[in-house]
């Protein structure tokens, strides 16, 4: 198995081993997944994210370069953001430093 696949698995266990063990974080997500606005609302993110990957896809031009770089970074920034509101305060250190560190162009 290639090393940055087990980064990146071993970091997402240890996230939502973190994530499961804390009352307040398992509190928050409750909370949010029973919000009908957050829902739709990430319902919207996932499709733009899905209609830039594929509008972008195959296209070399520096107009879907920048875009697919946005799109990355905010993904990244909506992650940081959902683990901010679980109060999960060690975990975005460890997301950003492995994706920095193993998916060159991600941060």
């Amino acid at each position: 198995m290639e090393v940055k696949l087990i980064a990146l698995v071993a970091t997402a266990i240890l996230t939502l081993r973190a994530g499961f063990q804390s009352k307040k974080a398992r509190n928050n997500i409750i909370e949010l997944l029973s919000e009908k606005r957050w829902i739709i609302n990430v319902l919207l993110i996932i499709g733009f994210i899905a209609y830039i990957i594929y509008s972008t896809k195959g296209d070399d031009s520096d107009d879907a370069k920048k875009t697919q770089e946005a799109l990355k970074k905010a993904i990244i920034a909506f992650i940081i953001a959902l683990f901010a509101e679980l109060g999960l305060t060690i975990a975005p250190f460890w997301w950003v430093f492995v994706l920095a560190y193993y998916m060159e162009g991600w941060i």
